[in-house]
């Protein structure tokens, strides 16, 4: 194998396939970045056998082969070396890197021991923007549990259908979801599944820099997300999501709507002074058009902080985790609508101006 790239583009591959790497693993092949020069395509793949990333590398091949490279090393030295070209080659099973600053050797792996990336046979597809797609993921995966005991919500649910599609995620304290119109399928067209907490983390990465279309088929148990510079598979989580929407509430005992920076900045302050629950209460008085946030923590102190808004219902003080919270309002902007579906109930969070994203949170009993 022989050929020769541009050293940024070869580096900027490298960093994203060597993120799909497994990690203490008992099979050291995982721990490889499987590098290949074939029918004049340049292309680095990683596994961890739960998902597995190809990303394509432009440049010149020489001559065709393969090997796999240890990725720390191969990300290590790639990320320091200088030169704007670099010339890679096989010889007597290891890899020669060569540019103008330098040349090196790594150890490498026969090609022929690293796991096959699944290919998609029979499969339903759709098109997403990438951008779309990115920050739908990201405003919905912060509400999934990082608890694989159970799976069907450590992860998110997508459900499309011909000029829809919803990204929802719960913990069971809490529940986001994003809706996106299009077109994704013809009519009477729907299509559901599950994608796991870390093929999403991958998959976001993945997308930083894609401002166009993403390609995604569904097949029997695994997903292929695929653009013009990367193709990715993974699993799918077997089960069933949660019925979530006979929670979500459609009246409001108490609510208001108040300044996203403003909250934040309530929030930030009652922050310093959370105790190990996280915990903080709203005092809500519609009477003095006054919403009070209070924190206490034994070690450290009390704190209040308000601010007035007009308010509609009834008074109420309710508990809620911090963190949650803020969460929730990294996703919104401009002013935002609180509902307190009762003094027990959810709290059901969304921007004034936006329903197509919601965050619910259930309050905590101390």
């Amino acid at each position: 194998m022989k050929f020769i790239a541009v050293k940024e583009n070869f580096k900027d591959g490298v960093l994203l396939v060597e993120k799909n790497t497994g990690r203490k693993t008992t099979l050291p092949i995982l721990s490889t970045i499987l590098c290949s020069a074939e029918k004049g395509k340049i292309t680095l793949t990683a596994t961890n056998l739960e998902t597995a990333v190809e990303v394509w590398v432009g440049g010149k091949v020489e001559q065709e082969g393969r090997i796999a490279i240890p990725a720390r090393v191969l990300s290590s030295y790639i990320s320091l070396v200088g030169g704007e070209h670099i010339t890679c080659s096989v010889k007597n099973g290891n890899i020669e890197l060569v540019s103008t600053a330098g040349r090196t050797i790594i150890h490498g792996q026969a090609a022929d021991d690293f796991p096959l990336v699944p290919q998609q046979t029979e499969s339903e597809s759709f098109t997403i923007s990438g951008p779309v797609l990115q920050a739908s993921l990201q405003h919905v995966v912060s509400a999934s549990s990082l608890s694989d005991i159970k799976p069907e919500i450590a992860s998110v649910y997508v459900y499309l259908t011909h000029q829809k599609a919803i990204f929802a995620a719960t913990d069971s304290f809490r529940l986001a979801e994003q809706q996106v119109d299009g077109v994704f399928g013809e009519k009477g067209w729907s299509q559901s599944f599950l994608l796991p907490i870390r093929s999403i983390h991958e998959l976001t990465h993945l997308l930083d820099r894609e401002d166009g279309n993403v390609a995604v088929s569904l097949g029997v148990g695994q997903v292929v997300f695929q653009t013009k510079r990367f193709r990715m598979v993974s699993r799918l989580v077997e089960g069933s999501f949660p019925d979530y929407q006979r929670i979500v509430p459609t009246a409001f005992t108490t609510e208001f709507t108040l300044s996203k920076d403003v909250l934040v900045d309530m929030l930030r302050v009652a922050g310093v002074f959370v105790g190990k629950l996280s915990d903080i209460t709203f005092h809500v008085n519609p009477q003095d058009k006054k919403i009070e946030i209070r924190a206490q923590n034994a070690d450290v102190g009390e704190n209040q902080v308000y601010a007035n808004t007009p308010i509609i219902g009834k008074e109420m003080s309710i508990t809620f985790n911090y963190r949650y919270i803020m969460d929730g309002l990294q996703n919104m902007s401009g002013d935002v609508f609180f509902g307190f579906a009762s003094p027990e109930g959810p709290l059901l969070m969304r921007s004034k101006d936006d329903s197509s994203y919601f965050y619910i949170v259930m309050p905590m009993k101390i």
